[in-house]
């Protein structure tokens, strides 16, 4: 399921690091509706793969620093979630936060309208894609966290050990994901301050071709790491 959250801001800027106050908002309104859904998809003992990303967008934004300034003063935030369970406890959950001011620091943001969005069906095992949001591919490690932009050698090995690793939650078959291709049309690296790091990432249009079921959960769930943080949501051109 696809949804389009609106949101109408209290002033005209947001954090630059805006992903985690969306993460925030996106926590309260679980924890306030379910409980259960909540511990379970943030649990702050393990860290829990969620099929589940999200895209931020803008109406003319002018970036700075560690603000970004919105001058309509409204955002509209896209969510995917692959499980249809779980997208029927999440629209809930957002439902109920309708018409209430969510804080930030020094700005507030209240939901105003929720809709559902269109999906394209993939009847191909080929399909062109731009990504919404950045794509992470990450190579965890005990010591430290690598970071792979589209132009690296290790960028297509490493982004398969990723989808891997985000199927353990499904009944799609691991070695699906030996036959998938990816490569960039029309692609930047792109740096992006996540928290304290600042993290290596791509943008722009790619192919990827694979199974179909694959695919289908990719563009359900994204594609990458740190999906549910904002990262890896794309749609298909």
């Amino acid at each position: 399921m696809r949804l389009k959250l609106n949101f109408d801001l209290e002033n005209e800027f947001l954090p630059i690091q805006y992903r985690k106050s969306v993460i925030s908002f996106i926590k309260q309104s679980l924890s306030e509706y379910n409980t259960e859904y909540y511990k379970k998809f943030y649990n702050d003992k393990d860290t829990t793969i969620k099929p589940i990303t999200f895209a931020v967008f803008f109406h003319n934004p002018k970036f700075e620093e560690d603000k970004i300034y919105i001058e309509e003063k409204r955002i509209e935030l896209n969510i995917s979630i692959a499980d249809y369970e779980t997208s029927i406890i999440f629209y809930n959950a957002f439902n109920h936060q309708k018409n209430k001011k969510f804080s930030l620091d020094k700005n507030s943001w209240t939901l105003k309208n929720i809709n559902m969005l269109l999906e394209k069906a993939i009847d191909s095992e080929e399909i062109t894609i731009k990504f919404m949001s950045p794509l992470v591919v990450r190579n965890h490690t005990r010591d430290n966290d690598y970071y792979y932009s589209f132009n690296d050698k290790e960028f297509k090995n490493i982004l398969k050990v990723n989808i891997k690793q985000e199927l353990k939650i499904t009944n799609i078959p691991e070695e699906l994901v030996d036959n998938l291709e990816i490569n960039a049309i029309k692609a930047k690296k792109v740096i992006i301050k996540f928290y304290e790091k600042k993290i290596e990432t791509s943008t722009g249009t790619f192919k990827i071709s694979g199974d179909k079921q694959l695919l289908k959960y990719l563009y359900d769930a994204g594609i990458g790491s740190k999906r549910s943080s904002g990262f890896g949501m794309f749609q298909i051109m």
